[in-house]
């Protein structure tokens, strides 16, 4: 009966252990399971809330470069354009979600992005009514959009520029330029000429960098992204953007609109792959590399930051062909010409970091700096919730000739820099101390899975050596065994004393007849 308690106790120890090692193999499974059932995007989860109006703010510091010998250059055009930074102008952003749509045929969600503005005077550091000289973008759109036109439509744009006089470089204060903008009759005269082919421009008579995106959710257009429910790994990834699946500008893989939304990502994130990010800003996707490990309030992350890779235009990488753009240009910058109506952008790191060199000796001025100017996101890999990050881009212009437009047929080839910015965000310490305790709670999942096998084999060991003992005991106890003989004479005598067997047979009655 003993042995078969004892039995039951070691297949007990067994289990034990068996299931404490297949909880610690599939922990990490179960783990994610739990977090992607947490971050997953339904119309009542908290998660969806959170993604809709994020709780936490962005900040922006914008820079201008005030170019300080305009007239002297494009006079001389011996000289090198020279610009010294004016800013940072410093600003929070608040962003929402709107025109949400669930499309459950295929597990995506659509939607618009509104962002917010509000100035941070604490923390800006030049003054809004502070001029500054920098090119003049209307007119060198109309020029630059005229130029895939016909003869006749490129001098009926010349006639304008100089009917509306027009220059090539443009004085004005930076709160002009930032958000409050300039009239600007020409951009009127071209929304008349341009509504007759369908195409609309959105500057509403008066032109700045950045009031078309303030409070407005048509300025980054429309996002159709995966929700991961089909695919956790797909969990943010952009399947179309305005509609398309891939640029009309380009072919193969390198045209397609893809990359994460840049907000989230899935989990299990891996440093031995790059993470594509796909920005409206350049109407493709940008991709990142693994830098370091980082601690950031005791939360292991992941670095990764802008490379060569990242804003290469195609002369470096193949496979950023699509960025390579009408005509040759040395690795450092990307057009985005088409993405931009037309209009000769180019984006680039700041002061042309991690570009060619060929940009920053054209140019006085610049001085790339990496712990000012290098773009880097941190991210936990286990949730792949972003912990800090800083994007940082640069708006350049191609100033160049155009033969049928007056204005430009003797203008200088340059790429101006126009403007940098960064957009910060830090998660607040008691966010980060949250996921902190989801992982301490992984990692008391994994001791507890090694306690319960250690317990299992611990007791199926101890029912083991005891069954060995009491087996080993049972066998002295057989008949047959010295130390059973010995025992019976000793410990189990008669109550009356020591005595000796008395023999039947022959040998008694011998005895008798003596």
């Amino acid at each position: 009966m003993i042995f078969t308690r004892l039995n039951c106790v070691a297949v007990t120890g067994g289990v034990l252990a068996l299931i404490g090692a297949i909880f610690a193999l599939f922990w990490g499974d179960i783990l994610d399971a739990i977090i992607v059932k947490e971050k997953s995007l339904t119309p009542t989860s908290k998660a969806f809330k959170q993604w809709k109006r994020p709780p936490f703010l962005l900040n922006w510091e914008i820079t201008f470069f005030n170019w300080t010998n305009a007239e002297d250059f494009l006079t001389n055009k011996t000289t090198k354009p020279a610009f010294a930074e004016v800013g940072p102008y410093a600003y929070t952003e608040t962003s929402e979600k709107v025109d949400v749509r669930f499309n459950t045929k295929n597990s995506t969600i659509s939607f618009r992005k509104r962002v917010y503005f509000n100035p941070v005077e604490a923390l800006t550091r030049a003054r809004l009514d502070e001029e500054i000289t920098s090119i003049n973008m209307v007119a060198l759109s109309a020029a630059s959009r005229a130029s895939f036109w016909g003869y006749a439509a490129q001098r009926a744009v010349s006639f304008g520029l100089f009917t509306y006089r027009q220059e090539i470089s443009v004085t004005r204060t930076a709160s002009e330029l930032l958000f409050e903008g300039y009239p600007e009759p020409m951009i009127q005269r071209a929304q008349e000429i341009l509504s007759f082919i369908g195409e609309d421009i959105p500057f509403e008579g008066r032109f700045s960098w950045f009031h078309t995106i303030n409070a407005s959710k048509k300025a980054y257009g429309v996002f159709n992204m995966d929700s991961g429910r089909e695919d956790s790994g797909q969990y943010g990834l952009i399947r179309a953007w305005n509609y398309k699946s891939k640029t009309d500008t380009a072919s193969g893989e390198c045209g397609k609109f893809r990359g994460f939304s840049g907000d989230i990502f899935p989990t299990k994130i891996r440093k031995d792959r790059p993470l594509g990010i796909f920005t409206p800003e350049m109407c493709r996707m940008v991709s990142f590399e693994f830098e370091r490990e980082e601690d950031i309030y005791g939360v292991k992350a992941y670095r990764f930051v802008g490379s060569e890779r990242t804003i290469d235009n195609g002369s470096l990488y193949a496979e950023n062909q699509c960025n390579f753009g009408p005509e040759w240009m040395p690795s450092g910058v990307i057009n985005i010409t088409e993405c931009r109506l037309g209009a000769p952008f180019y984006m680039s790191f700041p002061h042309f970091y991690l570009g060619d060199p060929y940009y920053r000796e054209h140019i006085d001025g610049m001085q790339p700096n990496k712990d000012r100017h290098q773009f880097f996101f941190t991210i936990e890999p286990t949730t792949g919730l972003v912990l800090n990050a800083s994007i940082r881009f640069q708006i350049n212009v191609l100033l160049r000739q155009f033969p049928s437009i007056a204005l430009y047929q003797d203008a200088p080839r340059s790429y101006i820099p126009v403007l940098w910015f960064t957009r910060n965000f830090e998660m607040p310490q008691e966010e980060v101390q949250k996921i902190k305790d989801l992982l301490s709670i992984s990692q008391l999942g994994y001791k507890g899975s090694f306690a319960v096998i250690g317990a299992g084999l611990l007791i199926g060991l101890l029912a083991l050596v005891l069954g060995c003992a009491f087996k080993t005991a049972k066998i002295k106890k057989q008949p047959g065994s010295g130390a059973e003989t010995e025992d019976r004479t000793v410990c189990n005598g008669d109550a009356r004393g020591d005595y000796h067997a008395v023999q039947n047979g022959n040998q008694n009655k011998e005895r008798i007849k003596l």
